[in-house]
């Protein structure tokens, strides 16, 4: 199933924040680098045993002795096959090296994501003015669609030309939406309009139950065609039960906005000819 750039950003932000407290942790257990034991010459310090104990126990790296040195005992053996695999030059095979060069970004990503999250907490009177917005002030309606995601406008007009001719709306998702959605027919199942990006979420809201967008829409994913097959009423939530996923969004703008400017900044070579967005 192909990911679009929000998935991933969704992903980046749940793995960064599940690692973030146990690796706070053990940061702060081991504020020296006390060697505890050299394999071969190469020490582990004691940082890196409290970080391999947090990522296995959810961050409980305060255990007895008897259990630490049985963490201690996995790492040796750990160090022991990673350095036998170096002596053998596995690191030369390009799978290994690409899986290496991942890893470290993944690491890096990571890091400064739960920096950049860590720096500037979200406070409870911006989870609140989130809550007045998206809750309040909106009525509580969730929508159920679908849709068709391609990277031509002039291919979305034409499916849109195809659907009002009578051909069904989840053959053509299947079989032209560039989207992870597209092996249910492009079905987003339920959602509310705030949980989308802007320019979708507004087309959504405009649409009267069972019609579809007479033009597409575009996004920085590309062009949607919209068919709104539902929609219904919900129960508006207590401040307490959306608190997290309030801050959770905000703190994903924050990161996607940095991708963003990021993004802005670089210089990006395309070697492929099919890498690039515009083709």
């Amino acid at each position: 199933m192909v990911q679009s750039p929000a998935i991933l950003t969704r992903a980046l932000l749940a793995a960064t924040l599940s690692l973030s407290a146990s690796i706070t942790l053990a940061q702060d257990n081991a504020a020296n680098t006390t060697v505890l034991a050299q394999i071969n010459g190469e020490p582990v310090t004691e940082r890196e045993l409290n970080q391999l104990i947090a990522r296995q126990t959810q961050g409980q790296t305060d255990l007895p002795a008897v259990q630490r040195r049985q963490f201690l005992q996995e790492m040796i053996n750990l160090m022991l096959l990673s350095q036998a695999g170096e002596t053998a030059g596995v690191d030369d095979n390009p799978d290994v090296s690409a899986q290496l060069q991942n890893s470290r970004r993944t690491t890096l990503a990571q890091a400064f994501v739960r920096d950049l999250t860590t720096a500037e907490p979200v406070d409870e009177a911006r989870l609140r003015e989130r809550y007045q917005q998206a809750y309040v002030d909106n009525p509580s309606q969730e929508y159920r669609a679908r849709h068709i995601l391609v990277q031509e406008k002039a291919q979305a007009e034409g499916l849109i030309t195809r659907l009002n001719d009578g051909e069904a709306f989840a053959d053509l998702a299947q079989q032209y939406s560039e989207d992870g959605s597209a092996e249910q027919g492009g079905d987003l199942g339920w959602f509310s309009s705030s949980d989308m990006v802007s320019a979708f979420g507004d087309a959504v809201a405009a649409l009267e139950t069972g019609s579809l967008t007479q033009a597409p829409v575009e996004t920085r994913f590309g062009w949607h065609v919209i068919q709104l097959d539902d929609t219904r009423e919900v129960a508006t939530p207590a401040f307490s039960e959306v608190a997290e996923e309030l801050r959770r969004r905000v703190i994903n703008e924050r990161i996607q906005g940095r991708i963003d400017a990021l993004r802005g900044d670089a210089q990006i070579d395309y070697s492929a000819g099919w890498a690039s967005p515009e083709q």
